[in-house]
């Protein structure tokens, strides 16, 4: 059985702000305080009609979440607060909770106050037309004989007109291969901050999350830890979408990698993984990849010194015999590996980048 881990504080932190702000609490003190006026107007971007009657909330997170002022829209959807003290880098956001879903706009600077700030929310929707699955890129780092699997998910939400996609069955869908353990499912908010989700299974077998799918892109990450008896490490995950072009980054680089589709495409240079590519992942289908070879155990030089470990310890800082995202150390297991697969991102962007460039020049 799967081991989900949870943290409370990003828990209560996922149920009101996926939004950078949260950036600037860890950054930047108050400073220079004044008065400021805060207004704006609710729209329903489904119908790009105002939205009357709608209550939204003025909250700061300089110090914890605090409801500084709540109000109710008017006829054209105006919001106005009371002044508040705000310093060069304030920390509020706009709240209003519509049909059941947050939503948000972040006041990261005094700049933003000079200007009515609009917060945008959708009608709701059950169905799942116009909504497409891919997945990008996905991670696979051996130690000894085990693997660890890190995914990037992208849930693109394009309906029309505009909708959240919220089903009380779920929202999206995904499966582990029967041996995972340690598993970490999580969205990604607006600025990169990870809100952790509770998988539930579903009937025939997977998982389902329930997290409302905006309008646009949806970022989901899962990771989680294979045990094998050899160092010929079978790897088989149902898929439940039709996921277009994937690649894969295997550590350490010099493990052998066969699969069906699979097509090695050299090694990235900041990572140093190994880098395929695949096609074609069919829904209701099976990925599956053979990675054989000696690796490294992944450990930390002070794990020998503790007498006692926890059997269901969810966070371990581990040590990568390599270039791994330009950091000596990074946590896998627990939150750590969500962190991980936001520089994963981070390079996966970067590449893209770079041969959307190439292209457009020949």
């Amino acid at each position: 059985m799967l081991r989900t881990a949870h943290t409370s504080l990003i828990d209560r932190l996922s149920e009101n702000l996926p939004s950078s702000v949260l950036l600037f609490v860890l950054s930047f003190p108050s400073a220079g305080l004044s008065q400021r006026l805060i207004e704006g107007a609710v729209i329903n971007g489904t119908s790009g009609r105002p939205i009357a009657g709608q209550k939204v909330e003025l909250l700061s997170i300089a110090q914890g979440m605090k409801l500084e002022h709540e109000t109710i829209t008017g006829p054209g959807g105006s919001y106005k607060f009371p002044a508040v003290e705000m310093g060069q880098s304030p920390h509020l956001i706009i709240r209003a909770i519509y049909k059941g879903v947050n939503y948000n706009a972040a006041i990261a600077s005094t700049q933003e106050t000079q200007a009515p700030v609009r917060l945008t929310v959708y009608d709701v929707t059950p169905e799942f037309k116009n909504i497409t699955v891919s997945l990008p890129v996905m991670l696979m780092q051996a130690s000894a004989n085990s693997l660890f699997v890190q995914q990037q998910f992208f849930v693109d939400n394009q309906t029309n007109p505009k909708k959240t996609l919220l089903n009380p069955a779920g929202t999206f869908f995904f499966d582990t291969p029967p041996s995972g353990v340690q598993l970490v499912v999580a969205v990604v908010g607006l600025g990169g901050i990870p809100l952790p989700q509770t998988p539930a299974q579903k009937p025939g077998g997977g998982y389902a999350i329930s997290y409302p799918m905006k309008p646009g892109l949806n970022e989901i990450h899962i990771s989680y830890r294979i045990e094998y008896s050899t160092s010929e490490r079978e790897f088989s995950q149902r898929l439940f979408y039709p996921t277009g072009t994937s690649r894969i980054l295997i550590l350490p680089p010099d493990l052998q990698v066969v699969g069906t589709g699979l097509n090695a495409v050299g090694r990235d240079e900041r990572t140093q993984a190994a880098v395929y590519q695949i096609s074609n992942l069919s829904p209701q289908g099976t990925l599956q990849l053979k990675v054989v070879g000696e690796a490294p155990q992944i450990t930390d030089p002070q794990e020998s010194s503790n007498d006692q470990k926890s059997e269901d310890a969810q966070v371990k800082v581990v040590r990568l015999p390599n270039r791994v995202f330009e950091l000596r150390e990074f946590i896998i297991g627990g939150l750590g590996a969500i962190f991980v697969f936001i520089l994963v991102f981070a390079l996966y962007q970067r590449t893209r980048t770079v041969d959307v460039t190439q292209k457009n020049a020949q």
